[in-house]
């Protein structure tokens, strides 16, 4: 069963948002991407496709954010949000 999710990400300090910042998450489809910028503030939302349940989901993409927590999502760092 696939699954549909709002993302929304805010970067304070200047992180590289970029419209393919997602893709480093495994078995997730970005159906839709938008990225803002003013000064160093970014904010991206997207519509994502995924395998996860809800809470099984909601658990991984805050791993993913945080690289070296508890999982297995990012070992190598790449979703890293600063």
């Amino acid at each position: 069963m696939e699954y549909e999710a709002l993302v929304i990400i805010l970067s304070a300090g200047g992180s590289p948002l970029a419209g393919d910042t997602l893709d480093t998450l495994p078995d997730v489809r970005a159906t839709w991407v938008r990225v803002e910028r003013e000064g160093s503030a970014a904010c991206l939302a997207a519509r994502v496709r995924h395998p996860d349940a809800p809470d099984r989901f909601r658990d991984r993409i805050r791993r993913w954010g945080r690289p070296g927590v508890d999982g297995d999502c990012c070992a190598t760092g790449a979703g890293s949000l600063k």
